[in-house]
C-alpha cells in the first residue's frame, strides 16, 4: 500500500489489539504452522472461527490439505517463540512444545486451544480468509494474552 488511505489504514488498525494465533498441523509427519493475523469468533452454533493470511503464504497450501487444524491462542509465556513460529519453516518447531489431535497441532501453554476443520475460504484483498469448523476447545485461563498492538507484540492483563 503506498496511498495515503493504505498509509492511514495500516495505522488506524495496527491500533486495534489482535490475539496472536498460531495455526498448526502434521503435514506427512512434520509438524507445519504459522502466526495468523485477525483471528476472529464468529459462530457459537455452528461453531466457527476465523483468520486471515497473506495471500503470498508458502505455509498456508501445506496447512489446508490437512484433515484438522490446531488453533492456539499464545501468551506471553510464548513471547519469545513467536518471531521462531512465523519465521523459517524448518525452524519453527525447534523446541516448542505441543500435543496433537489426531493430525492438528495445538502449542502447549496456549490460553485457547481449538481443533478444527477449514470448511470456507475466500479472498480479501491481498489476504484470504479462512474459516474454521470447530470441533474440540480447550481453555486455560492465563492472565497476559499476546496480542498485536500499535505494531508490536504485547501483552494484555497484569
Amino acid at each position: 500500500m503506498t496511498t495515503a488511505l493504505g498509509t492511514d489504514l495500516r495505522t488506524a488498525l495496527a491500533a486495534v489489539p489482535t490475539p496472536i494465533a498460531a495455526v498448526a498441523a502434521e503435514v506427512d509427519g512434520a509438524p507445519v504452522g504459522m502466526i495468523v493475523g485477525s483471528f476472529v469468533g464468529l459462530s457459537l452454533d455452528p461453531g466457527l472461527v476465523s483468520f486471515s493470511l497473506q495471500k503470498t503464504s508458502t505455509t498456508w497450501p501445506q496447512l489446508r490439505a490437512a484433515e484438522r487444524l490446531g488453533i492456539s491462542i499464545l501468551t506471553s509465556d510464548h513471547s519469545h517463540q513467536v518471531r521462531q513460529l512465523a519465521g523459517p519453516t524448518e525452524y519453527r518447531f525447534a523446541g516448542v512444545n505441543y500435543r496433537t489431535e489426531g493430525d492438528a497441532i495445538v502449542l502447549d501453554g496456549a490460553t485457547t486451544g481449538l481443533v478444527g476443520r477449514l470448511v470456507s475460504e475466500f479472498s480479501a484483498g491481498d489476504h484470504n480468509v479462512a474459516i474454521v469448523e470447530v470441533e474440540q476447545a480447550h481453555h486455560e485461563p492465563h492472565p497476559q494474552p499476546l496480542v498485536y498492538h500499535g505494531r508490536s507484540i504485547a501483552t494484555l492483563g497484569r
